[in-house]
């Protein structure tokens, strides 16, 4: 096979290794059907070692039954990484298609990022923590991060930004499935999380914290497809217990949180007093009062059940679809001509009003048209 005949798609062999298992073939029957002579040919084409010239993709599509946008659309994520969604309960289909869709928006940001040089990150943050590991370890851990992160006195309000810019991690608001608060996302083009943007204020700094922890310990502890907040299996609810308390402690520093309670006036009520430190936090009422538990600070009986049933804060507006880092991207490749414009409403799924609207609200400048 000359150069001339040989293709170069990216990703192309992870997407051949898909549908050679998705079609339950092993390596020497999929072999077998495409005409190659050994076995050893294919195994270089699933390991990027060798390209695959255009005959051979035309049998390797009729062997598999995938068609050819399976292993040529650069805007689709094929055979790669792995999603985690914090929910109550919701449906599989509903996380199917939530999750291509989403995978369209990832393959965009992968893809503009590569025309514009901006290859994703080989040397990624992972945080020394272990099934194993103590809840004292994911809580140092936490307030740790906030360290390094910089994020004051009050780690909820610059968080967002600086998983975006000191962390490198994609971070979007989305319309996500019923019963689903946010999602990790693992791929080579990048670490993503996903944040319901209709989520209450309080919940969505907490799931960003929460979400990050899956994402710093992957490697270590691969979470569920359905991170379910209360599990019933003994390794995922010790997984959730770590990330939670992880979270906790990032949110709320020990130290600002132990003077905000030394401070506490002796005629304020219990109830009274963590509504209001929670609105400082900008946490929820029950995830303050579990981090002042694990602070030794209350005993477990010293807020009353019938405070949890209190609604959660929630905040005046509820914040744009996407990020303005996302559509920041998005507007630049449209600029450079990386991308069509119809092209980039199709992976939206929006109108040219509605990108539009969105820009807007990110602030982002827009001057393109059909």
């Amino acid at each position: 096979m000359n150069e001339a005949e040989s293709l170069n798609l990216p990703h192309l062999a992870r997407r051949v290794v898909s549908a050679r298992e998705f079609a339950g073939l092993t390596q020497s029957q999929l072999s077998r059907k495409v005409g190659f002579k050994d076995r050893q040919t294919l195994a270089a084409i699933e390991a990027d070692q060798r390209r695959v010239g255009v005959s051979e993709l035309l049998a390797i599509i009729k062997a598999t039954g995938k068609d050819l946008d399976f292993f040529a659309d650069p805007f689709r994520i094929v055979g790669e990484g792995g999603f985690s969604y914090r929910a109550k309960g919701s449906e599989e289909v509903a996380l199917d298609d939530f999750e291509e869709r989403v995978g369209k928006w990832l393959a965009l940001w992968r893809y503009l990022s590569e025309k514009r040089g901006r290859p994703p990150r080989i040397l990624r943050p992972r945080l020394a923590l272990h099934e194993k590991s103590t809840f004292e370890e994911a809580q140092r851990a936490g307030e740790q991060v906030a360290r390094d992160l910089r994020l004051g006195k009050v780690p909820a309000e610059r968080l967002a930004g600086a998983i975006e810019q000191e962390l490198e991690i994609l971070l979007l608001h989305a319309d996500m499935p019923k019963g689903v608060s946010g999602a990790a996302v693992q791929l080579s083009g990048g670490d993503s999380i996903l944040i319901n943007r209709k989520e209450p204020g309080s919940r969505q700094a907490f799931d960003l914290a929460h979400e990050l922890f899956h994402v710093l310990t992957w490697d270590t502890m691969p979470p569920e497809r359905v991170d379910r907040e209360e599990p019933t299996r003994y390794k995922a609810k010790r997984i959730e217990q770590l990330a939670d308390n992880f979270a906790g402690a990032l949110l709320m520093p020990g130290e600002n949180l132990t003077q905000l309670w030394a401070a506490k006036p002796a005629t304020q009520g219990m109830d009274e007093w963590i509504s209001s430190v929670a609105d400082v936090f900008q946490v929820s009422k029950p995830a303050l009062a579990w981090r002042l538990v694990a602070l030794g600070l209350i005993a477990r009986g010293d807020w009353s059940p019938s405070s949890k049933k209190t609604r959660d804060r929630k905040d005046a507006e509820t914040p744009p679809a996407f990020s303005r880092q996302y559509l920041e991207r998005v507007a630049q490749g449209l600029t450079h001509g990386d991308v069509s414009v119809r092209r980039v409403l199709e992976i939206l799924d929006i109108d040219l009003h509605e990108l539009r609207t969105l820009c807007k609200s990110h602030a982002v400048p827009l001057e393109v048209g059909l």
